[in-house]
């Protein structure tokens, strides 16, 4: 439990502070030694298990991202202006694709619901699920 300051004189308090910053010398350089001491640890268990690296391989990259003429929104527009009862979804995901949009997606339907969702002018009929373009006003 920490003393109060009033029983001390300046001369005591000045030696308290002293032992103190030397504790804190110490154990400053104890952690400096045990860390030393772990990292020659690790080096040889990394020596004796081999490493363990998880990920891509360093300097491996993963394949170009697919170049297109017309942007999805464009594509996307093209083929709802084309349909008056609109289009749901999932049939609209073949159809993107089979005008020649190239995507790596692994959830393409997503980028294309994102797509529909962040567009002005596109307006989804809950009933049927389809998505069409509004009509101008």
């Amino acid at each position: 439990m920490a003393r109060t300051s009033s029983n001390f004189s300046l001369s005591d308090l000045e030696r308290i502070l002293d032992e103190r910053k030397g504790q804190a010398q110490e154990l400053g350089k104890r952690r400096d030694q045990l860390t030393k001491e772990l990292a020659k640890i690790e080096t040889e268990l990394q020596g004796i298990l081999g490493s363990k690296r998880r990920g891509p391989k360093k300097g491996v990259r993963r394949g170009k991202r697919p170049k297109n003429e017309r942007s999805l929104r464009e594509i996307v527009f093209d083929l709802l202006g084309k349909s008056k009862k609109g289009i749901t979804l999932a049939d609209l995901e073949p159809k993107v694709l089979e005008a020649g949009y190239k995507s790596s997606s692994k959830n393409f339907s997503n980028m294309i619901y994102q797509c529909l969702y962040n567009s002005q002018g596109v307006v989804n009929d809950p009933e049927t699920g389809c998505y069409r373009i509004e009509k101008a006003q």
